[in-house]
């Protein structure tokens, strides 16, 4: 099957290519349609969608300054690429603040279980330093290594959940963050798809 360019442009990293079989689908999530020239329709995802997954994590994606889309012939005007841009960053803004957030969120929520983890932590540790006490001589050995370990395991384990909510949940905030910065600078330039030609 001849397939058009799906959306990256791997002689130019300045430009992504996206072929769409119609202009509303960069929006909306088409119907699936495995014999489509079109990537997204294709697997059933809008063009934006698409994009996205194609820009997260990747900072050379990310330099893009144009998305050229490739419409069926027919289904282009010379003023559907401002319209289109205008539309396309309006949309990325919305999500930018949306994502932003939810990192102002996961930092506030962070917080809050620090506070919590760090009593718990000193809760176990005290528990554990009992164990070593003179307090519990009179339990076999065993069973005081036991509790004194195992307190200890604990308070750090109910460390994990803050550290990961402060340290990693970010960065993936700020990864999708700046895969939308790319959706939100490029202008649109909407072209004929040369695949579609009779």
């Amino acid at each position: 099957m001849n397939q058009s360019p799906s959306h990256y442009n791997t002689a130019n990293t300045r430009e992504l290519v996206l072929s769409l079989g119609d202009l509303a689908h960069l929006f909306n999530a088409p119907r699936i349609d495995p014999l489509s020239n079109s990537a997204p329709e294709v697997l059933g995802v809008s063009g934006v969608e698409y994009l996205f997954d194609s820009l997260h994590l990747n900072k050379k994606r990310q330099r893009a300054r144009t998305l050229v889309l490739l419409l069926p012939s027919g289904k282009t005007s010379s003023s559907l690429g401002t319209e289109t841009t205008r539309a396309l960053h309006s949309l990325a803004d919305r999500r930018i603040e949306q994502e932003r957030l939810a990192l102002r969120n996961t930092y506030r929520y962070g917080w809050r279980v620090t506070g919590v983890a760090l009593l718990l932590l000193a809760l176990c540790l005290a528990l554990a330093s009992l164990f070593t006490s003179e307090l519990t001589e009179g339990m076999r050995p065993l069973l005081r290594k036991t509790f004194e370990y195992g307190f200890e395991i604990i308070g750090w384990v109910i460390l994990w959940h803050p550290i990961d909510v402060l340290g990693f949940t970010p960065l993936a905030i700020r990864s999708r963050i700046a895969a939308l910065q790319t959706l939100a600078r490029v202008e649109v330039v909407i072209r004929p798809d040369p695949a579609t030609k009779s």
